[in-house]
């Protein structure tokens, strides 16, 4: 799992689905916690830690990691009591939904150096045409 891989990632799916900012900022919480924690597949941590460490209440932690599992961001498996810690994973991104490369290069067969001229500019020479 590549930490950037699953930054933009995120942010495809934050397109799409327009987290709130507690949804966010529990999302990276976590992505701290399983660098700290040296990637294990899963990680433990108390709900009262996580509202208190997030600076959220205990239903919108619920809330926000609902909406962040059925994103397919996340899985867990909610503590049964106070001395049972939730277990959250961090999913990797689905190969299907690979972004595309920020450096997409033309096709050089239909860059022909029109300057605008298929598109009905009038082409002087200018820089500011």
């Amino acid at each position: 799992m590549n930490l950037f891989d699953l930054l933009a990632n995120f942010w495809r799916v934050d397109e799409q689905k327009n987290f709130s900012g507690n949804e966010t900022r529990l999302y990276f919480y976590l992505i701290h916690l399983a660098n700290r924690s040296y990637w294990s597949e899963w990680i433990e941590y108390s709900n009262d830690r996580m509202v208190a460490n997030a600076n959220i209440s205990l239903q919108v932690l619920k809330s926000a990691r609902d909406r962040l599992k059925e994103a397919g961001l996340l899985d867990y498996v909610s503590g049964g009591g106070h001395r049972v810690k939730t277990k959250y994973r961090i999913l990797a991104p689905k190969s299907d939904s690979k972004l595309p490369p920020y450096n997409k290069t033309k096709d050089k067969k239909s860059n022909t150096n029109s300057y605008g001229k298929k598109k009905g500019f009038i082409h002087s020479g200018s820089d500011f045409d």
